[in-house]
């Protein structure tokens, strides 16, 4: 067998990126060394993978979500990979549940420096069939969740001088047309919209709001959803041919989280195979 190719030296060269003074290499970019990360809706599915992918970058974990024992599990991964976690019940449909939860968090954690707004609820069926009840609970997770707890993280941030950052998972479905999901897919149109006011008006005070719409992704939300011919049919037509793992998403959250993305706001980064290239 011939020996493996050396690579030429321009390759073997470490890169060093100059950030204040202090040298950075290519890979440290993207660490989230030292930073407190909260997600909502943490306990399964993408939340799961966000908080297990930000701790595997170096971050501290603050997780939120209904079911505690679930979050504690998820809580206890992050530990297992050397990083402190905080694990609480958090309801972001309530806002008392909201102020409780950070609160508890900011005690024990100090700051918060990365938010991802997690929680999100979708129904599957035709719009005409949808109550006002369930045009409310995907509304409430959805958009006016994340608003409330994206502005009690903020406070906090702007109040400690945190020049930190809050990424809103939104969907594909926020700039296309999704039938049969038209209340999820108006919440995440208005999400989109909130994700580039909140960039221009926090600015200001150094914190970057972005989005990452994912395709389908691999979930228990999806499995329910699939049960729907129509909806498997969407599915179908992702021109990379599948479905989206949760950890391809969580990837583009620790792109967002970093500091490699110090000048990105206002954006949602599109992470859906080329679902929206052929329908823009």
């Amino acid at each position: 067998m011939p020996e493996p190719l050396e690579p030429p030296a321009h390759v073997r060269r470490r890169f060093v990126l100059t950030l204040g003074g202090a040298g950075m290499s290519g890979i440290e970019r993207f660490s989230l060394a030292g930073k407190v990360v909260m997600i909502t809706g943490a306990s399964k599915g993408l939340g799961r993978a966000i908080a297990r992918a930000c701790a595997a970058c170096g971050a501290d974990v603050v997780l939120g979500a209904r079911d505690l024992v679930q979050t504690e599990a998820v809580a206890e991964d992050c530990r297992a990979l050397g990083q402190r976690a905080f694990a609480g019940t958090l309801d972001v449909t309530d806002a008392a549940s909201i102020e409780a939860f950070l609160a508890a968090a900011l005690q024990a954690m100090g700051r918060i420096d990365v938010l991802v707004n997690n929680a999100g609820f979708t129904m599957v069926k035709p719009a005409v069939e949808f109550t006002p009840e369930e045009f409310d609970r995907i509304s409430d997770i959805n958009f006016k969740g994340a608003f409330f707890v994206a502005t009690a993280v903020a406070r906090s941030m702007i109040a400690q001088k945190v020049q930190g950052a809050v990424i809103n998972i939104s969907s594909q479905a926020g700039h296309v047309g999704a039938p049969f999901r038209a209340v999820y897919a108006g919440s995440k149109g208005a999400l989109n919209q909130l994700t580039t006011t909140l960039a221009g008006e926090w600015a200001p005070h150094g914190i970057t709001v972005n989005g990452v719409s994912p395709t389908f992704t691999r979930s228990d939300m999806l499995e329910k959803a699939m049960e729907n011919p129509d909806f498997r049919a969407m599915v179908a037509r992702v021109p990379l041919g599948r479905p989206a793992e949760p950890d391809e998403i969580a990837s583009a959250v620790i792109f967002l989280a970093s500091g490699a993305a110090r000048m990105v706001t206002g954006h949602t980064l599109l992470v859906d195979g080329g679902y929206t290239a052929i329908r823009s």
